[in-house]
């Protein structure tokens, strides 16, 4: 039962009972605390008659207290703005623990920091969003040069991507990545670094094909590593005083792999043409 507690002062403060059950008022208690003070209890939803009743008479009403369920239901009333305060914080903790805040890049392979963000971009990974599904992600990171591990964790808000390369006892060259004959650019994949040449286009012994400085805004650079591979072709005109099988087969334990490969037959031997190709790679097998 919701019962509320009504204190009351007045030199006939005794009399406020018959009072009350004159005005069909259904008293269930009366307490005397003072010598003109007393404490009636009521049934809750006859508060306000109470207060009705007595506002224009001798009776001065002190304080209104409550017992049972009232009392609970008028506290949860009163720490309803805490409680809703608390859970909409405890939902935004919950929920934060779940976002991206933060995104670090450990491991020995730590120095394709800027591949992985890109490839976290590619997979609509950024802040605040939530956590990437592992498979596109990481299967994308092992597809770079000499990655061997890689996983994600997310706590605190902090994703973690740890990448780890199979040789990472191997010294990393800081240098460009230069020309190895002069000839034709054929090939050129560049994993980090800035191209400073194309695909087609004639290149001499020596040129900076790959440069290990990136631009950043305007005007800046920074230096990178440089990760890329290239191949160049080039003329070959050799005679050989040999048997056109014996200097075909010298030719290729010259040069290696040629190309639109011509035997002409000579006075002294057999003349081998055609187009062999020199490769160059830094810290990419």
């Amino acid at each position: 039962m919701r019962k509320c507690g009504i204190e009351i002062e007045s030199l006939s403060a005794h009399r406020v009972v018959d009072k009350l059950a004159g005005a069909g008022v259904e008293v269930l208690g009366a307490e005397k605390i003072r010598k003109n003070a007393v404490i009636v209890w009521v049934n809750a939803k006859d508060e306000k008659k109470v207060f009705a009743i007595l506002s224009n008479s001798c009776y001065n009403i002190v304080k209104v207290r409550y017992r049972g369920l009232e009392r609970l239901r008028r506290e949860a009333l009163k720490s309803a703005g805490l409680i809703a305060g608390a859970a909409v914080f405890l939902f935004l903790v919950c929920f934060m623990q779940t976002r991206i805040l933060r995104i670090e890049i450990v491991g020995s392979g730590a120095y394709y920091e800027r591949e992985v963000h890109e490839i976290l971009s590619r997979n609509s990974t950024k802040l605040f969003s939530a956590k990437p599904e592992e498979g596109a992600v990481t299967s994308e990171i092992l597809a770079l040069p000499r990655v061997s591990f890689c996983s994600l964790a997310l706590s605190g808000g902090v994703l973690t991507v740890t990448v780890e390369v199979s040789d990472e006892n191997v010294l990393i060259e800081n240098a460009p990545l230069v020309a190895p004959a002069d000839g034709i650019l054929e090939e050129l994949v560049v994993v980090r670094g800035t191209a400073l040449a194309a695909v087609g286009s004639e290149v001499h012994n020596g040129d900076i094909l790959v440069d290990c400085h990136a631009p950043v805004g305007e005007s800046g650079t920074r230096s990178v590593i440089v990760i890329a591979r290239a191949k160049v072709s080039f003329a070959v005109q050799r005679e050989y005083a040999l048997s056109e099988a014996a200097a075909i087969a010298q030719a290729y334990i010259d040069y290696g792999e040629i190309t639109d490969l011509k035997a002409t037959q000579t006075e002294g031997g057999c003349l081998i043409e055609g187009r062999a190709h020199a490769e160059t790679a830094l810290n990419l097998d």
